[in-house]
């Protein structure tokens, strides 16, 4: 009797303990309750109004034609089926014209969700499929995992410059956001498929499979973008169909644009694209270990002032341009150790003019390719 009585003073004492400590719990949603009949909501928003900081909500499947805002703190959102649960566009949106918005909440979790649109109409109809930001002194942190983030566009797609399957962070909107990007299949955006954007927000953008709309005359895509100082650790994703037919403007499967110098890109493959790695305005970042073939330009691109670069152990294959391309204004970019071949212009060039060997701004060695726009660059080996 002793011993019962000190497991029990025990098990209840262990439940008293902490005050403001409450469990989480998991809260069920189904639109129609056919599948789940005891479910308290048939709305994600209501349920997630409804949630405690730390809840998981369950959203068994059905559509859900709504928007959702998280800004509770570790708020795990989840399809209980694999992407039966599909929230979709409502027909006129509210700002910021997110599907799914993670705003001033630290880790949170969006998995296994069809995340759709398209917009309600044409040009700016549809900004975001999930956007991750909000004010820089309230910290934004979530994790978008094995999610399909398809019809990002307005109906019907056009050009208009908003259509992003995944915003992180947004310098012109003053938001900071950051997240892990892992899993997910991305396709038939309208302008990206992932961006990370600003001072202060980062991702990790990993394994995920991002397929553009394919050859179309009204945009020009991005399979992922880094820009304006934010970080990206992009990795091992593959990156296909971004195509500009005019080809007045080029579509990228990578883009960094004046991102951090932390940003660091590799193991990724990227197929049937404009510009498959276009580094613009760079300062420092490595491009490392990546496949970029039968690309419509260049399989890797540096230009407008690039400079301080690392761009080795790639392939550049069957691209229409070069393999790795250095404009006039690039300067002490390391271009080392790739394999280039079969690419219609040059295997390697360099439009700069400098004191390295061959009288280039950039540092060329132990390339393996054929051709090249100045003697040596292929071949040259290690200064």
């Amino acid at each position: 009797m002793k011993r019962i009585g000190l497991v029990l003073a025990l098990a209840v004492g262990a439940l008293a303990a902490g005050p403001g400590h409450a469990l989480a719990a998991t809260i069920e949603v189904d639109d129609n309750k056919a599948e789940c009949k005891k479910a308290p909501f048939t709305s994600i928003q209501a349920a997630v109004t409804a949630a405690s900081p730390g809840d998981s909500i369950k959203v068994c499947p059905g559509t859900y034609t709504e928007q959702v805002r998280i800004t509770k703190d570790g708020i795990k959102l989840e399809s209980r089926n694999p992407l039966a649960a599909i929230i979709k566009a409502p027909p006129v949106m509210s700002d910021p014209k997110a599907i799914v918005e993670i705003n001033g909440a630290t880790d949170v979790t969006v998995r296994d969700f069809t995340i759709t649109g398209p917009g309600g109409g044409p040009c700016d109809s549809l900004r975001y499929g999930v956007l991750v930001g909000g004010p820089a002194n309230d910290p934004t942190s979530a994790e978008i995992r094995h999610n399909h983030i398809t019809r990002i566009t307005d109906s019907p797609p056009g050009g208009c410059q908003n259509g992003n399957a995944v915003q992180v962070g947004r310098q012109f909107t003053s938001l900071v956001g950051t997240a892990d990007v892992v899993d997910n299949t991305i396709d038939a955006y309208q302008k990206t498929g992932a961006a990370v954007d600003g001072p202060g927000s980062s991702a990790n953008v990993r394994n995920n499979t991002i397929v553009g709309l394919g050859a179309v005359s009204f945009i020009a895509q991005n399979g992922v973008q880094v820009s304006r100082s934010a970080v990206g650790n992009v990795d091992h994703n593959t990156i296909t169909d971004n195509l500009y037919s005019p080809q007045t403007f080029a579509s990228a499967g990578v883009l960094l644009f004046g991102a951090d110098p932390r940003t660091d890109v590799e193991h990724n493959t990227v197929r049937r694209t404009d510009e498959g790695f276009y580094l613009t305005g760079q300062n420092g970042g490595t491009v490392s270990h990546n496949e970029s073939t039968n690309n419509t330009f260049d399989g890797y691109g540096l230009t407008d002032g690039t400079t301080n670069m690392t761009v080795d152990h790639n392939v550049g294959d069957s691209n229409g341009f070069d393999g790795v391309y250095a404009g006039f204004d690039t300067s002490e970019n390391t271009i080392a150790q790739n394999h280039l071949a079969n690419n219609a212009e040059h295997d390697c060039h360099d439009d700069s003019t400098g004191l390295h060997p061959p009288g280039v701004a950039n540092i060329w060695f132990n390339n393996k390719g054929v051709t090249e726009n100045k003697p040596g660059l292929c071949k040259g080996d290690k200064p």
